[in-house]
């Protein structure tokens, strides 16, 4: 393992290289022209993705072969709150959790292994502060100070950790077909088999990022948009750098696509199933670590903790949110009403016919 005094030989020589070479200040990476930008004097340099591998590609996993640790890093920041780990990348943009918007303090840092790619961030805080309010906007029975409440809220960016898998399943199954109705219902012991393919599944790298989060943000992942991993794509951001295994990242997958496999199963058999259980072999695995960027907006609203989150990607949106139980009432009582109404004109003989 690189040694405490190396690691931060090497994160100095990153931090040096974000300094603008007209005037010295601090760049940062800015979304909306696709290059870094000078705090300090505005100067504009694109970013030579030319002398990196192609992030596009996957690498093959061998359970094998035990995984090297990776080097240490030495400049993580651990949330009080949530013990979410991130990393700034050039000037210190935050002394907040972007998961949870906890305190964070300066730590010694855990192992990290480096993303083979990642897709910058696509979107400026203006824009997914206009998605936001959209989002906000289109919400039902929402509180009528729903949009004050959560403009005091604090947004921030945060590269968040992610696998994309590659895998064949071979599934040998068994389940209960039932057929007919009444006395003549029967039911029969079935088995089967079924090869099934996925690509590019994508799989949270961290704890922080649920299952419902990612998949209320994240659809048409496509390969291309990803570039090399270069610490000039974090510069201004928080990111939480991959500290799981791909052995993790695989157990993951095996819940993710249970659903998947077990629909493909009840689709084979045809008719009402029950009973399922299978057995897979899974091979040809093939994975990517990357870094995805997410928007992640906290905010307050009758004293509980809520959060709204935008892809940087394609700006999709989604949340949490409160209901007014006024407007809920009043819904309620309009439809009551209604159906009170359209019964009074049946039993009058005054309804259209």
């Amino acid at each position: 393992m690189t040694g405490p005094i190396r690691t931060r030989d090497r994160f100095d020589a990153v931090q040096a290289a974000l300094l603008c070479s007209v005037c010295g200040g601090q760049r940062h990476y800015a979304p909306e022209i696709d290059a870094m930008r000078c705090d300090s004097c505005g100067t504009e340099s694109a970013i030579t993705d030319e002398d990196h591998p192609d992030p596009r590609l996957e690498q093959a996993y061998d359970p094998s072969d035990w995984e090297d640790e990776p080097p240490e890093v030495d400049h993580a920041h651990r949330c009080e709150t949530c013990g979410g780990e991130v990393v700034f990348v050039g000037r210190a943009i935050s002394e907040r959790c972007p998961y949870c918007d906890g305190a964070v303090v300066l730590f010694g840092g855990h192992a990290h292994f480096v993303p083979s790619g990642l897709i910058p961030f696509g979107n400026s805080r203006d824009q997914v502060v206009d998605k936001m309010a959209e989002w906000l906007r289109g919400r039902w029975a929402a509180p009528s100070d729903l949009m004050v409440q959560a403009q005091d809220g604090h947004l921030a960016a945060l590269y968040a950790p992610f696998w994309t898998f590659d895998a064949s399943k071979a599934i040998d199954y068994r389940a209960t077909k039932r057929t007919g109705r009444g006395k003549n219902a029967r039911s029969r012991r079935v088995s089967g088999h079924l090869f099934m393919n996925f690509d590019d599944v994508i799989i949270a790298a961290s704890d922080h990022v649920t299952p419902a989060l990612r998949d209320g943000i994240m659809h048409g992942f496509d390969p291309d948009w990803l570039r090399p991993y270069r610490p000039e794509y974090l510069a201004g951001f928080a990111a939480e750098l991959h500290g799981m295994r791909v052995s993790d990242g695989l157990a993951a997958l095996g819940r993710d696509i249970r659903v998947q496999i077990e629909k493909r199963i009840r689709d084979d058999v045809g008719g009402t199933v029950s009973d399922v259980t299978y057995s897979a072999q899974t091979s040809g695995i093939r994975f990517r670590r990357v870094l995805l960027p997410l928007w992640i907006l906290h905010y307050h609203y009758g004293g509980k903790p809520k959060r709204i989150v935008v892809s940087g990607i394609d700006g999709c949106c989604f949340g949490e949110r409160p209901y007014s139980f006024a407007k809920l009432l009043a819904y309620s009582a309009g439809t009551v009403m209604a159906a009170f109404l359209i019964g009074a004109l049946i039993g009058s003989g005054l309804a259209p016919g």
